[in-house]
């Protein structure tokens, strides 16, 4: 009797370790999620490779505002300095000519040629603003769009904490990106404004100089008039 009850015993065991290799009722319980970590993850890792590229785009954008910034105050040292130097041999040429010399002196209509000169790279300088300020323009519509992508990545599944985190450091950098670029779109416009003004005026203040400079003294042609030049202070470089 006992050795039944023994292989009865032996028997049930093997039926339950049978039962545990096969996946059957006393096998654990494991979830499809566990079982394919894709599922689990691909949301997490699709943030984190958003992230990654919209920190990549942040950096460009803030690298661009600051060659842009670069490229405004050169340019506007160079005006100013192009503006100086102007002024310069304007004043020069209305003194020689307020004492009288001979009708076309050489030596002024050397000066006379150098203010052209001058004023023409004035000019071209103001062209170059207008090309940054269609450029900087460009770098508005890219940071709109790039604030766009961080805020829509929020409502991405699969984020953790830092994930959040990163995407507000990233959201506050794009908004004084953007902050920026608006500062330059004003110092741009007023900048070309204030260069254009000065170039209307002394086009026709040096096209009175050449008259007065082939008489060789001041003169009137017409409604014209020669007016001193007085060199602008340089806007202070930010």
């Amino acid at each position: 009797m006992a050795l039944r009850v023994q292989r009865s015993v032996l028997l049930l065991a093997a039926v339950v370790l049978s039962g545990c290799n096969e996946g059957g009722i006393f096998a654990p319980n494991v979830s499809t999620a566990s079982s394919n970590p894709a599922i689990s993850q691909t949301g997490t890792q699709t943030v984190k490779q958003r992230i990654q590229q919209l920190r990549s785009d942040q950096a460009a954008l803030a690298n661009g505002i600051s060659q842009q910034q670069a490229q405004l105050n050169a340019t506007r040292s160079q005006m100013s300095s192009d503006s100086s130097a102007y002024g310069g041999l304007v004043n020069g040429i209305t003194s020689r000519l307020q004492t009288g010399t001979t009708p076309g002196n050489p030596e002024l209509v050397s000066q006379w040629n150098a203010a052209q000169a001058k004023l023409d790279a004035i000019t071209l300088g103001v062209g170059n603003l207008n090309s940054l300020a269609s450029q900087v323009t460009t770098q508005a519509s890219v940071a709109g769009y790039l604030l766009e992508n961080v805020r829509a990545t929020f409502a991405v599944g699969g984020a953790v904490d830092e994930d959040h985190r990163n995407l507000r450091s990233i959201e506050s950098e794009t908004t004084r990106s953007m902050q920026q670029i608006d500062r330059l779109i004003g110092d741009l416009n007023a900048q070309i404004g204030r260069e254009n003004g000065f170039l209307a005026r002394e086009r026709t203040n040096l096209a009175a100089l050449s008259y007065g400079v082939n008489l060789g003294r001041l003169g009137n042609p017409g409604a014209q008039r020669v007016t001193t030049v007085t060199p602008r202070r340089p806007v202070p470089l930010q």
